[in-house]
């Protein structure tokens, strides 16, 4: 049975508006504004950079190409005979996947573990004002997803959900990292952490592989996302904040 995504109350999430700098995040709640540090250490600003290679199941840098650059992985499969590339965050040609709402991309026997995380650059185009419109999902793992200005990290594991929602985000690149192991789900937005939700009881995973459609979800129709995509890497641990910084800042 296909799973159904929900968005959550605002009150059982944490809201938060991710500036077009990427500098800082405000709260939307009464009489608590203001930044929100980021977790990269001061200290040592390049602390974790050398490690972002460590459990990377697979990157696909859709750099002109739907190939997974780590070889972890088969490559990805479009859903049509036609792929569309765009400029990338950086303004480089060709070097990020452009939807348009009227194909996918299939990626085929992902591995599972209860240790997980995952990392994208996405750039929406239009709002989805009538459901909550995947562009990164699992069959049985993560959910990125888009409603109306905001994303939504999620995990459904095939019983059970966790679901964390952003407040507005404007339609610039921006950064999304989902997190997940036995005690939590934990969603960022440019390196900012937007809240968590707890794990369930035996939370799985409960199949050894799965697999992901890119541009679209399989709990809203199969229907097509109108965006841009880049840098999407699938990780089988758990990625620290520093880590989460680093990537941001790539």
């Amino acid at each position: 049975m296909k799973k159904q995504f929900q968005i959550l109350a605002a009150t059982f999430i944490t809201v938060a508006f991710i500036s077009c700098s990427k500098e800082k995040i405000e709260t939307n709640e009464a009489g608590n504004s203001g930044e929100i540090a980021t977790a990269i250490n001061s200290k040592n600003p390049g602390a974790g950079v050398g490690t972002l290679n460590k459990g990377l199941l697979g990157r696909f840098e859709f750099n002109g190409t739907l190939k997974d650059t780590t070889g972890h992985l088969a490559d990805g499969v479009s859903t049509i005979d036609r792929v569309l590339y765009t400029r990338d965050r950086k303004g480089a040609a060709n070097r990020a996947i452009r939807f348009n709402e009227a194909y996918g991309v299939n990626i085929f026997n992902v591995p599972l573990d209860t240790n997980m995380s995952v990392s994208v650059w996405v750039q929406y185009d239009i709002l989805a004002v009538d459901f909550q419109l995947p562009f990164v999902e699992g069959s049985q793992s993560f959910s990125l997803s888009q409603f109306e200005n905001s994303y939504q990290g999620a995990y459904w594991n095939g019983i059970s959900g966790q679901y964390v929602t952003s407040g507005p985000i404007n339609n610039l690149w921006h950064h999304l990292v989902a997190t997940r192991d036995g005690i939590s789900l934990k969603f960022y937005i440019d390196g900012n952490f937007i809240g968590s939700a707890p794990s369930p009881s035996g939370s799985g995973p409960y199949i050894p592989t799965n697999d992901y459609v890119i541009g679209y979800g399989y709990n809203n129709g199969y229907k097509y996302w109108k965006g841009n995509m880049d840098d999407l890497r699938i990780y089988k641990r758990v990625l620290s904040t520093v880590e989460v910084n680093n990537l941001a800042n790539l």
